[in-house]
């Protein structure tokens, strides 16, 4: 997955870059968008970062210049505005705006980011988002994907049904192995809640 990010200054695009590198994303930064509508086909991008903030002037044009190639009718487009009017939102949806979004990226934010990337194939659970922990009670390793990331809230789902069914609330699990893209951590992660078939996790 590749993300071409639009932007005159990167602080405002560091939290979600760091958010989609999280996931497995390749980051790819240009200052000037002439510069990146050049080189927009050779990089083919699946998601396009945007800081209307930076170019209150280009942006909708930038749009328009992506939504007439069909090679990029599936691009998932993100809009950084902090102060687009009703008038300039409801456009920038006409232009194909998947989200609109705020430097500081929410975790609804993150939410939405996640669906339309697993909408477009774009992460993979067993490969992008895995997660492996030593059974608190039994010892036993227990191995999964991550069906969810919002923020430190995980949603994780067992390769084998049942194993984690005694697994009480509030448990904070101290073995753990987080694999995100090409990252690896060893979190300590506590029990929000145990759906039987799935555990509701978050990161300490």
């Amino acid at each position: 997955m590749k993300t071409m990010f639009i932007t005159g200054k990167e602080t405002d695009t560091a939290r979600c870059a760091e958010y989609l590198k999280s996931v497995g994303s390749e980051n790819i930064f240009y200052h000037w968008p002439v510069k990146a509508m050049d080189n927009l086909d050779e990089i083919r991008p699946h998601v396009l970062v945007l800081n209307a903030n930076d170019f209150p002037r280009l942006w909708k044009t930038i749009l328009q210049y992506v939504r007439s190639d069909e090679k990029f009718e599936d691009l998932i487009v993100l809009l950084i505005g902090s102060s687009l009017d009703d008038a300039e939102q409801d456009k920038a949806r006409c232009l194909g705006v998947s989200r609109i979004i705020q430097p500081e990226l929410n975790e609804s934010d993150e939410k939405v980011i996640y669906n339309l990337l697993a909408q477009n194939h774009l992460v993979s659970e067993k490969e992008a988002v895995s997660l492996a922990f030593r059974h608190p009670a039994t010892y036993g390793i227990v191995t999964g994907q991550i069906t969810g990331m919002y923020g430190s809230i995980v949603i994780f789902k067992p390769e084998k049904a049942g194993i984690i069914a005694d697994i009480k609330n509030g448990t904070v699990i101290k073995s753990s192995t987080l694999k995100i893209g090409h990252a690896v951590t060893e979190p300590l992660l506590k029990v929000l809640h145990n759906g039987t078939s799935e555990l509701q996790l978050q990161i300490l």
